[in-house]
């Protein structure tokens, strides 16, 4: 079962398990849809309507237990990827909410059940580096005092939930990707940044942060839910750290346009993030550019996927340019 089907990653997710032959209960909330995610069948088959009959959409809410239960007895692995991703503090209740309690009822809902589950946390959950030299890894401690967005927060006590249905016996594996690009869901998620790209962005900062294919987390979470020896462990899932200006520099280039050309200093990114909040107030729309967003934008961080990488040596992450390649027609 794929729990947060509709999402960036749940969608690709179904497209790696079909192809393999598994068949798939995907979960969906009675709200969203699944037009979007099927058309990427298209995308990784030449007949994907014989693979798409391997899917069973169902209804139901991590945050209702009961509307999920009856679809978890029946299955021996549960891909936990449903979430929400925000940095606006409008949606602070609900952000709590979703990767909290919904992480929780589906861990107990596994471990009632016996069932394996591979979660899906954030390097957001992971440690901090002391300076931006140091590499992060699944053994990095957090450095007292540093700030943390709401998001990452959600997603380190999330995570802290499944170490505790671990030590009660729950079969489950954890993996930690870096930030996801992929596109086919537009205007969510990582797909932004490959339409803001495609039109053509003059503006860049000085962060660099670790990115990840979709299709390399797909696979790398197959393998490591398949592996019933990989049992209470985490995982870094990052493919390359890049610099925003590499990041969108390529893209662009794929996509034919002007790369990135004007740097935003610090109190740039400062002046943006307060004027487009002010906007808002007469908009009523939430800001795509946040305090949280601004101060991440500026931030160095880099990651290593050293640990999964000994565990399966044949494996080669996707480089930033084959990324932009495969995603540019979606």
């Amino acid at each position: 079962m794929v729990t947060g089907a509709t999402g960036l990653l749940g969608s690709h997710l179904l497209c790696h398990l079909a192809r393999r032959g598994e068949t798939i209960i995907a979960l969906r909330r009675e709200k969203s849809h699944a037009e979007e995610t099927m058309a990427l069948f298209s995308c990784y088959f030449d007949s994907p309507e014989e693979v798409m009959s391997r899917v069973r959409w169902v209804v139901g809410d991590v945050l209702d237990g009961e509307s999920v239960d009856p679809f978890v007895e029946k299955v021996d692995t549960v891909y936990h990827c449903a979430a929400m991703v925000s940095f606006n503090g409008s949606d602070r209740d609900t952000l709590l909410t979703t990767n909290i309690r919904g992480t929780e009822n589906i861990c107990r809902l596994c471990l009632e059940r016996g069932v394996r589950l591979c979660f899906v946390s954030s390097i957001a959950a992971l440690g901090d580096a002391p300076d931006e030299q140091v590499v992060i890894d699944e053994t990095t401690p957090e450095v007292p005092g540093s700030v943390h967005s709401l998001y990452s927060g959600s997603k380190g006590e999330s995570e802290k939930i499944v170490w505790e249905y671990i030590r009660k016996g729950l079969d489950a594996v954890i993996v930690n990707p870096a930030i996801i690009l992929g596109a086919g869901l537009r205007g969510r998620s990582s797909a932004k940044l490959f339409e803001q790209a495609r039109k053509g962005m003059p503006f860049y900062t000085e962060g660099v942060n670790g990115y990840v294919d979709v299709r390399d987390v797909c696979e790398l979470m197959i393998r490591l839910a398949g592996d019933r020896a990989i049992r209470g462990e985490r995982f870094v899932l990052c493919g390359g750290n890049y610099s925003y200006k590499e990041l969108f520099t390529v893209i662009a280039r794929i996509a034919g346009k002007h790369p990135p050309y004007l740097r935003m200093s610090p109190w740039m990114t400062g002046v943006a993030w307060r004027l487009l909040a002010f906007v808002a107030l007469f908009t009523g729309k939430k800001p795509a550019f946040t305090k949280e967003t601004a101060r991440s934008s500026q931030h160095k961080s880099r990651y290593s996927s050293a640990k999964v990488l000994s565990l399966f040596p044949d494996f080669q992450f996707y480089t930033l340019e084959e990324t932009a390649l495969f995603f540019r027609n979606l």
